[in-house]
């Protein structure tokens, strides 16, 4: 019974990330993550966009 749950949590791992983060990519993550996370193509840049630094403007 629980072995869904932590199935699904590590599944979604990256889209809890980015949005734990605020990630400005997040929905982008969130997409790629469930439409293309059932394959390693989809899931390994997923956690690539969550754990990107933002950008940070240059100092004028």
């Amino acid at each position: 019974m629980i072995a869904p749950v932590i199935g699904a949590a590590l599944y979604l791992l990256p889209s809890l990330i980015a949005f734990n983060r605020s990630n400005k990519d997040r929905w982008l993550t969130l997409v790629i993550n469930v439409v293309f996370g059932a394959t390693f193509v989809g899931w390994a840049p997923a956690p690539c966009l969550a754990l990107r630094k933002p950008k940070v403007p240059a100092a004028a």
